[in-house]
């Protein structure tokens, strides 16, 4: 079984003040930082934060599954603002997953003349290959915590709006 599954968040600044964070290492410390109780750290194992990046994420104690997982960024383009990751090692690859790719997105609002303004949309997907049907359960509560992210981005970039670094 494949497909994937989206969420998308309305935001009251620019989609490049998101790409800050979302496009940056800045993501994975944020994500650690608003939850603790979920993840431990995280460990860049090769690379700058662009295509080619590989980070190790580590699970808090107590949380259900495997320990840690690795991502690989395939894409981290400045220009469209999106970045494609998929989970190359641990994680829900050990819990029937096949394949599982994170795709990340900040898209500009534009108004009617096409004019550029302080509003962008978040999109963030999960593409997946199940392996083991049984984990289907896992794919809502992965999109629903890659959704938790977004919010906490978007509330981060909100409250250091101008202060944000690449």
């Amino acid at each position: 079984m494949e497909g994937s599954v989206s969420r998308k968040l309305e935001v009251n600044v620019s989609a490049s003040e998101i790409w800050k964070a979302y496009g940056s290492l800045q993501l994975a410390q944020i994500a650690v930082d608003a939850f603790p109780e979920t993840y431990s750290g995280y460990t860049v194992l090769e690379g700058d934060g662009y295509a080619g990046t590989i980070i190790q994420v580590f699970m808090a104690p107590g949380v259900a599954g495997p320990a840690w997982y690795k991502q690989k960024y395939l894409v981290v383009d400045d220009v469209r603002r999106v970045k494609v990751a998929p989970t190359t090692e641990g994680g829900v690859l050990e819990q029937g997953f096949k394949s599982y790719i994170t795709r990340l997105e900040a898209i500009e609002k534009k108004t009617e003349t096409e004019t550029e303004t302080d509003e962008c949309i978040m999109i963030g997907t999960v593409e997946y290959v199940l392996e083991d049907e049984s984990a289907f359960p896992l794919v809502a509560s992965s999109i629903e915590g890659l959704y938790d992210i977004m919010k906490v981005v978007a509330d981060y970039v909100i409250k250091h709006h101008n202060t944000t670094t690449n």
